[in-house]
């Protein structure tokens, strides 16, 4: 099992106080049975409500394909978690072994769990998950290239291991990181334009020419390629919001988007 390694630091340790945070968070639109997500991944007290709202404007199926940055650059460039299980402080969240074989038989990719043992971008999302659907299971993957042909065929490889399920590909990102909240929402704002054009390439394109420290671009955009790829037409951004609403500091803030591909 995969040790719950940041209870106690960007989320409570105590599952009731978990629930007790988020129970009065509703989604700011009805659930739809959506393709993907992409849903930030900082402390429960910045982004978790807007990952809650995000994953509660969903569906949620019981199997979750999770893809996740590297942020440590520890073990292989797409790793799949071998561990049977995630512990979390609301009771283990079970992983679906045949779909993470399934992922990991990608030719780039591999069981490994050095990738995912200090990672806290899937971590913190597992309660929100379990709270929303208790049954849950997982396929969890640190996508830690950043090579686009690759990514496309990653995203051709996942989008046919989804095709004709009610799986959810569950991208992990945070947006701006560290700049004037000013700078982040116009910067963001051209990142946000390309995903509501449902423009995979372009959301990359934008990130890769601004320089913009999205850094779950990786993720979002096999999700979003892999998703297009299935039919999916629509996106909605479900909030964008930024660490400064917490800390009522607005001069250096890392920015939060919560969106749904459907």
């Amino acid at each position: 099992m995969r040790q719950a390694v940041f209870a106690g630091s960007f989320y409570p340790a105590d599952g009731a106080a978990i629930v007790d945070f988020f129970k009065d968070v509703v989604a700011p639109v009805a659930p739809v049975q959506a393709c993907g997500v992409i849903c930030p991944h900082a402390g429960h007290i910045y982004s978790g409500k807007t990952a809650f709202k995000t994953l509660s404007s969903v569906k949620i199926p019981d199997r979750v394909l999770m893809l996740c940055p590297n942020h440590r650059g520890l073990g292989q460039p797409l790793a799949v978690s071998s561990a049977d299980a995630w512990d979390t402080p609301l009771g283990p969240v079970s992983v679906d072994m045949d779909l993470s074989e399934n992922v990991a038989s990608f030719y780039g990719a591999s069981f490994d769990n050095d990738a995912h043992r200090l990672e806290h971008s899937l971590e913190v999302q597992l309660p929100l998950l379990k709270i929303l659907n208790p049954e849950v299971r997982i396929a969890a993957v640190s996508v830690g290239v950043g090579q686009r042909d690759l990514l496309q065929k990653f995203a051709d490889h996942i989008a046919k291991l989804v095709s004709g399920t009610d799986m959810l590909v569950f991208a992990s990102s945070d947006m701006s990181h560290f700049v004037p909240a000013a700078v982040a929402k116009q910067a963001d704002g051209l990142v946000m334009d390309r995903i509501s054009e449902m423009d995979a390439d372009g959301m990359m394109d934008v990130v890769l020419k601004k320089h913009i420290s999205m850094c779950g671009i990786y993720p979002a955009y096999v999700m979003m390629r892999a998703c297009v790829e299935n039919g999916a037409s629509k996106s909605d951004i479900i909030e964008y919001t930024h660490s400064g609403k917490v800390t009522g500091d607005d001069g250096d803030i890392v920015a939060y988007l919560g969106v749904r591909v459907w």
